[in-house]
């Protein structure tokens, strides 16, 4: 991006003409790279850099709101408040409020009415419609659900951390909550402030993470879990010797999952109803969520090539594990396929599209024609057949039981 501010002047005097409230070219600065007829009128830019042939703000967001806002390559819904940071590659749909010194890295995707609070960090991260975050949070590779409104919500605690980066290099995603979030009928999960939850974990529907807990195994669904570090154990590490590691295979297997199933959500429920702008979103939003199913299959691959290299760093003494290590590169090819393909068939149940369509077309938001659609049930057991159904195949894969003699329980 290249300064011009005689050129920047002419464009905020062409966002003005239009509608768009920009507060001067002293405090914004637009690119020549930016489509102005992406803005729609009605917007506000307060303080704010605009760069990115694939912008678009929508009428009534504000950019900007807490100081200086970088925003680049980003698709923003109507009513959404970014306030100071930086968003690059990132997609906000309607009503989305962040309120200032934010990190959102490429990759990410809000859903309507997410709210975040100060200093949030994230990255290939998606928060389904209504989750709520604190402050001095910092979650990158993560699918997160839960809670039924803006009054019943997920919650993200202060402080909180997703640890992605373990000591051989690799980074895991986690799952917290499920697909079925997107009904907008589950229970929420409570994530309590300074909580550090290390994946790649799964935690449940209706979960409760005390806070200043550490998460490092999965936690059922409506499930109180509270640890602390008094009973912190010391034992020797040896870098070049590497564990098991198919459980860690199969719950990012289990999010991959998750997201072709999330995926398949917005191709056969969203944008069939959608109207011009909301089909520029969920566009991007299929998008969002691609770059992060590619994100967690490049980083299998990535641990697959060092458990190829000999016997993986398994000790020599740990046969189990350098048998699970050689059955997972001899199967990795055949899982990778299982991975990247996107889900075609299994269309959504007709009577829960019928509702949602009557909604649509009755002039509903997405979310209201989600809670006003009958039969949840099916549209339910639709979304978690499509999990399953690849989970159970990434399972049969890396044939854990086999390989090491241990149950998945």
């Amino acid at each position: 991006m290249k300064f011009d501010e005689t050129g920047n002047r002419k464009r905020v005097s062409e966002l003005r003409a239009k509608g768009v409230e920009v507060w001067g070219p002293e405090r914004v600065y637009v690119d020549s790279s930016v489509d102005l007829d992406a803005i729609e009128a009605g917007a506000v830019v307060r303080q704010a850099t605009l760069s990115g042939a694939t912008l678009s703000i929508g009428a009534g967001s504000v950019i900007g709101t807490s100081g200086h806002a970088e925003v680049d390559d980003c698709q923003i819904g109507r009513n959404v408040e970014l306030g100071s940071g930086m968003y690059q590659s990132a997609t906000f749909l309607d009503g989305v409020k962040i309120r200032g010194f934010a990190e959102i890295r490429p990759g990410t995707l809000l859903e309507e009415e997410v709210d975040l609070a100060h200093c949030v960090a994230l990255k290939n991260t998606t928060f389904t419609a209504c989750c709520v975050a604190g402050s001095l949070i910092n979650f990158c590779d993560v699918f997160l659900s839960g809670g039924t409104s803006r009054r019943d919500h997920t919650e993200v605690g202060s402080a909180a951390v997703h640890y992605n980066f373990d000591p051989w290099g690799d980074k895991w995603g986690s799952l917290l909550g499920g697909i079925r979030g997107v009904l907008l009928r589950e229970d929420p999960v409570f994530i309590g402030g300074t909580c550090g939850i290390v994946g790649p974990v799964e935690i449940g529907f209706g979960a409760v993470l005390a806070a200043g807990s550490t998460i490092r195994r999965s936690v059922s669904a409506n499930t109180l879990i509270a640890t602390s570090g008094r009973n912190a154990k010391i034992n020797g590490f040896d870098r070049r010797k590497r564990g098991s590691v198919a459980r860690a295979f199969v719950t990012t297997a289990r999010l991959v999952a998750t997201l072709r199933a999330f995926d398949s959500w917005y191709k056969n429920v969203r944008l069939p109803y959608s109207d011009s702008r909301e089909r520029t979103l969920y566009a991007a939003a299929r998008g969002r969520i691609e770059a992060q199913a590619s994100e967690r299959i490049k980083r299998l691959s990535r641990a697959v090539s060092v458990l190829g290299q000999g016997d993986g760093g398994a000790a020599p003494w740990a046969r189990p594990t350098a048998r699970e290590h050689a059955h997972l590169v001899r199967t990795w090819k055949e899982m990778r396929r299982l991975l990247e393909a996107r889900l075609d068939g299994m269309p959504p149940p007709f009577d829960f599209m019928r509702g949602y369509r009557n909604a649509r077309e009755g002039g509903l938001s997405h979310i209201d024609s989600v809670r006003a659609a009958p039969e949840s049930g099916h549209a339910e057991a639709w979304l978690q057949g499509l999990v399953e159904g690849i989970t159970i195949q990434a399972k049969s894969l890396v044939n854990y039981e086999v390989t090491t003699g241990r149950r998945w329980d």
